[in-house]
């Protein structure tokens, strides 16, 4: 994940989207940088000067807020690829966990509102599971998670999808889905979501 995924929204003005190149991230409207350098980040407020900070202040601090409403509505390209197959992992006689293979991925488009998310198959492949278009509520995802570069979604019948946007951040994606569930639970009486990976799971507020 280059760093203006992570960092996709200014965090001293609010910007979106953050311009950047991998190790690189900066603020088209302000002039705020972040950079990693030998394996330590730095972010430069506007006019000031480079200071330590890590990957987890500079997310939360680029974090949308809690700013959507009945109209709000979201899409993106994305290469989507469904999982085909789970195989165990046997150690020793235990089972140590599950190999996930990944199918072809084919061009999609991935919608949000504050109701479901919908995922519209462009062009799938001849011969293959190709892309699975449907919509699916926000009560319907049993979790959701982002990898380095990637977005996974687990739905309604042991489905899983994989989404790697063309021109979008995956923590974005992640940030808007995880406080959509949270807002249809609340709305359904259903609790606090506080767990997203490896499920959906809730506790009373």
């Amino acid at each position: 994940m280059g760093l203006a995924d992570l960092c996709y929204r200014c965090p001293a003005c609010g910007h979106d989207p953050m311009a950047g190149k991998g190790d690189r991230a900066w603020c088209p409207s302000c002039g705020f940088r972040a950079q990693r350098r030998r394996g330590r980040l730095f972010a430069t407020a506007p006019g000031g000067e480079p200071t330590r900070t890590d990957a987890q202040t500079l997310a939360d601090a680029a974090t949308l807020g809690n700013e959507f409403d009945k109209d709000f509505r979201c899409s993106a390209q994305a290469m989507a690829c469904w999982r085909i197959r789970e195989d165990p992992v046997w150690r020793r006689g235990e089972l140590r966990g599950w190999v996930e293979t990944m199918g072809p991925a084919s061009p999609a488009t991935v919608t949000v509102d504050d109701e479901a998310v919908a995922i519209k198959c462009v062009a799938p492949r001849e011969g293959s599971s190709g892309c699975r278009s449907g919509r699916w509520s926000h009560l319907e995802l049993r979790a959701v998670q982002t990898s380095s570069s990637s977005l996974q979604i687990s739905l309604p019948g042991d489905r899983l999808v994989q989404l790697r946007f063309t021109a979008d951040s995956p923590k974005r994606w992640e940030d808007m889905l995880r406080q959509l569930v949270r807002a249809a639970y609340r709305r359904a009486g259903k609790g606090f979501v506080h767990e997203f990976q490896p499920r959906i799971a809730t506790r009373p507020r």
